[in-house]
């Protein structure tokens, strides 16, 4: 047992339960969900564990969650634990803030229902800042209002029969003629015992047009439309379908459609410049939200839930909040990273019983690691070793931003003019820049920011090793001049 001049956690075994205490059965567990003011004795597999000695310094970032001084942990009984999905895709396991997101778009399907008409609501951010998981909990809410939602993908923006299946509405009428043939003349009085079989034709006609499907869908409550990844509309621009989506998103957007009808989409911060390319560049107010890191409250009510709820985490609340600590130290507030190191953790802490112990184990942070840096690889995929070294020297300094002309010069040193032009749109749409209210470009993850210096700023070398959970230090931005000559990058062009 630590020294008593140690301020740091205590846990000193119980002699003896006091006499109102229940012992627990083998196999107990307890509940952090319930520690906070708790103020009696706790048994963990037949032991009970009395916490000692808060130091002040342990109430930084949760002191409304930490029991008082000499608090235990109460017992409760075994608890069904949620499945571990190891997904960043769909719906979010454990939700937690965007209430200024939320808040808008209430307001907006109670402004549609009221007026009885519709709109676009635009949710862009970088890539897994958790628009999809968004997408969902507005869904549901909104399916919780009374609206009927439904996911589509840009083809039922100009395709009825698409958009019918996706309604789960009948798209054609169909006519059924009976036809039998009569008797016969000249047949044998044998032959005239026998009819024809009889013959079934179908024929089917022209089904409503998409303005007619989305007004009797929405009717009574209202129609929600979910389109996820809406920055992929511009492979529609000049195609024979894109006079249709701009009509029909023109409709929607201006409310005249004659119901309320709500689309709802999510993408990349590249998504409301794609809807000007369709005529959509007026949104309403509130009708375009943009994404970024969590609040630290909901990164750390997020952790937590997978630790506790997911992980069946048991013990001191105090190596819970140090847990807490560490994982969001690595993950800066943004829902992928905390999807690549909180599932992770949950599985540990599963496979251990759900104890936690006084550090993060090494091995959960180093898997977290290679999965981050997995996908900022990902992200990458299809820029050259020169293109990144571009990106990461024009926003080496945090909080750069940079024009389209300047990414253009750039590039320019290493890339044909038409080569340089395609490497920016890739890097738009795979979501290594996004867009920002005020037009300018950056990096939309911070620390994908620090990755791209680390492993490609030309003073790389010279910075020292960045350690967990720090951003490192970054050189002055370095202009780069336009020029061309022989020594371009030859490397395949990425798709555009």
């Amino acid at each position: 047992m630590r020294s008593s001049r140690d301020d740091r956690l205590l846990l000193q075994p119980q002699s003896a339960p006091p006499a109102t205490w229940n012992e627990p059965t083998p196999g107990s567990v307890v509940d952090l969900d319930a520690a906070a003011g708790a103020d009696h004795h706790v048994g963990a597999h037949a032991q009970s564990v009395t916490v000692w000695g808060l130091a002040p310094h342990y109430m930084k970032h949760s002191s409304d969650m930490l029991p008082p001084r000499s608090a235990t942990l109460p017992v409760v009984p075994p608890r069904q634990l949620v499945p571990i999905l190891d997904d960043d895709r769909g719906p979010a396991t454990f939700f937690h803030g965007r209430t200024r997101e939320l808040r808008s778009f209430a307001k907006r399907l109670g402004y549609a229902r009221q007026s009885n008409r519709g709109t676009i609501f635009l949710i862009q951010g970088g890539p897994g800042a958790g628009k999809t998981a968004l997408l969902f909990e507005c869904a549901q809410r909104a399916t919780g209002d009374g609206w009927r939602v439904a996911k589509i993908q840009d083809s039922a923006l100009y395709d009825p029969r698409i958009l019918a299946a996706r309604l789960d509405v009948p798209y054609a009428t169909q006519t059924t003629v009976h036809r039998e043939a009569g008797w016969r003349a000249g047949l044998s009085s044998v032959a005239a015992l026998f009819r024809y079989r009889a013959v079934r034709r179908s024929s089917e006609h022209a089904g409503l047009e998409i303005r007619e499907l989305l007004k009797d869908a929405a009717r009574p409550g209202g129609l929600l439309l979910l389109l996820d990844e809406v920055q992929n509309l511009q492979i529609r621009r000049g195609a024979p379908a894109a006079a249709a989506i701009a009509a029909n998103l023109d409709l929607i957007h201006n409310g005249e459609i004659g119901a309320p009808v709500v689309l709802l989409a999510g993408g990349l911060g590249t998504s409301r410049a794609v809807f000007g390319t369709f005529g959509i560049s007026r949104f309403m107010q509130d009708c375009v939200q943009h994404l970024g890191r969590l609040s630290p409250k909901a990164e750390r009510a997020v952790i937590r839930d997978w630790l506790v709820k997911a992980g069946g985490g048991t013990g001191s609340p105090y190596h819970l909040e140090h847990w807490i600590d560490t994982l969001a130290a690595e993950c800066h507030g943004w829902p992928q990273h905390i999807q690549a190191f909180a599932p992770r953790a949950a599985e540990w802490l599963y496979g251990a019983g759900g104890v936690l112990r006084e550090e993060v184990p090494l091995e959960v942070l180093e898997t977290g690691q290679t999965r981050r840096v997995a996908y900022y690889e990902g992200r990458a995929e299809g820029l050259s070793l020169a293109d990144r070294r571009v990106l990461a020297i024009l926003l080496g300094e945090e909080g750069s931003t940079l024009e389209e002309s300047d990414m253009i010069a750039a590039l320019l040193g290493h890339r044909t003019p038409d080569g340089a032009q395609a490497v920016f749109q890739h890097a738009l749409h795979k979501g290594v820049l996004s867009e920002r209210p005020n037009g300018s470009l950056s990096i939309p993850i911070p620390s994908m920011r620090t990755w791209l210096l680390q492993e490609y700023a030309v003073s790389a070398q010279t910075l020292p090793p960045m350690s967990r959970g720090e951003e490192r230090p970054t050189p002055a931005r370095q202009g780069v001049r336009a020029r061309r000559g022989d020594n371009r990058d030859r490397s395949p062009e990425p798709e555009r």
